[in-house]
């Protein structure tokens, strides 16, 4: 098990870690083929026009797309992976202060037994 120095500087490690977090996006970047009814050759032809959105769910089983430029795309993939490492991040210092309150328990309980 860690010390509490050693958490309390793996928790700062990880705290430093985060940075670029105003850049973040959370969703999926998907990439649709988008069909007109009438009125296309190339839809006529069966093969549409590719675009991509940026597709983010929420609470209740709700979802948003939002569609993105050709020239965003690489900017927006950058963002998700950003996102998804501050997540990973966040995570590993709550798992840390889960640990430190569980040492506080546990000093305050052999505190006790020594008075």
């Amino acid at each position: 098990m860690m010390t509490r120095s050693q958490a309390l500087h793996k928790r700062e490690r990880l705290a430093n870690r985060i940075s670029g977090w105003e850049s973040v996006l959370r969703g999926s970047l998907l990439q649709r083929t988008v069909h007109h009814s009438s009125g296309c050759p190339k839809c006529a032809r069966g093969e549409g026009h590719p675009l991509w959105v940026l597709n983010v769910g929420y609470a209740g089983g709700k979802t948003r797309q939002i569609s993105i430029r050709p020239q965003q795309v690489d900017q927006v993939r950058k963002a998700i992976r950003q996102y998804q490492k501050v997540k990973d991040t966040l995570e590993a210092i709550s798992e840390i202060n889960q640990l430190l309150l569980r040492l506080d328990r546990s000093e305050a309980k052999q505190k006790e037994r020594t008075l």
